[in-house]
């Protein structure tokens, strides 16, 4: 008989794992994560001492471009948050010029999308969205400079790694799925913003599910907020400015949509290729900073509705 493999590829569209909730209950995935997070984290504020021609509002721009071709091609959650982890420690450790930046995005997408998806950004897919001004072997050699000036050291721990694992101790919220959608949407908008790259990721991680709670359940995110800081050993009174931090970022977003965004009548376009782009690309120079993914769009809009 003949054999074959009548599993769908991993790659296809949809999930490709459910959560393991026996890794998720277990007290040690978390205890670890924590411990291994400062190791990981962008070491210096490298805008006063390493950088001399990049700006923070370039970080903005370029950060908001990376998540916009994530929305785009419906990448893994984690991808994002790695890709421009790659990019702050990277910042720390080289000098680059303002016209390297968008390409430095590019090659932490490619890297961090082989690293955790099973559907990475091609080359030529990153070259399209540069306008080919950047040709498929300087990004193959800055990918190279990539992992060598991160020493290999390819696993970050993100705010994304702590939602999952937090939501478990809180076991109400963690049966509306809206919660996790609205704080893995605070986890990336959060990205993108220069506040919180020296904030902890668990931090971070607290900060945005208890904002998605006090946005939908206002009377429990005092407690939701006790119950996760203790969980990663933090004070829940310190962390009540980076909650509010978070609000700000969600509430900022709304404020630059035009009000047929706002109103949430934007339909959806299908994800672009290279052989179906609807809209013109543009060099990153050319690029409005303010322009938010459609998705990212809903969720704001609908939290701020709530």
């Amino acid at each position: 008989m003949e054999l074959y493999c009548s599993e769908p590829p991993a790659c296809s569209e949809g999930p490709i794992a459910q959560e393991d909730p026996t890794l998720l209950a277990d007290t040690r995935v978390l205890d670890n994560l924590l411990q291994l997070q400062p190791y990981t984290m962008p070491p210096q504020n490298y805008f006063k001492h390493i950088q001399k021609d990049i700006k923070p509002n370039m970080r903005k721009v370029v950060t908001r471009w990376m998540l916009e071709l994530c929305e785009e091609h419906a990448c893994e959650e984690q991808v994002f948050s790695v890709a421009v982890n790659f990019l702050d420690r990277f910042l720390c450790a080289c000098v680059i010029q303002t016209t390297q930046l968008q390409l430095l995005g590019a090659v932490c997408l490619l890297l961090a999308s082989k690293l955790r998806q099973c559907r990475p950004f091609s080359i030529e897919l990153l070259s399209f969205y540069m306008v080919y001004e950047v040709s498929q072997e300087e990004i193959r050699r800055w990918e190279l400079l990539l992992v060598s000036k991160l020493a290999w050291d390819l696993s970050p721990i993100t705010a994304c790694d702590f939602v999952d694992h937090l939501l478990r101790r809180v076991p109400r919220v963690n049966r509306e799925p809206l919660v996790r959608k609205h704080a893995t949407i605070f986890v990336m908008l959060a990205a993108t913003e220069l506040e919180f790259v020296h904030i902890e990721p668990s931090a971070v991680a607290v900060a945005a599910i208890t904002a998605a709670v006090r946005g939908l359940y206002v009377s429990e995110w005092s407690n939701v907020l006790s119950t996760l800081a203790a969980a990663v050993n933090l004070d829940a009174h310190a962390l009540l400015p980076v909650v509010d931090q978070i609000d700000l970022v969600v509430e900022n977003e709304s404020a630059i949509l035009p009000p047929s965004v706002r109103n949430q009548q934007l339909q959806q376009s299908q994800p672009s290729t290279p052989t179906n782009k609807q809209q013109s690309t543009m060099p990153m120079e050319f690029f409005d900073g303010n322009e938010t993914p459609k998705d990212l769009t809903d969720v704001v809009n609908g939290v701020l509705d709530v």
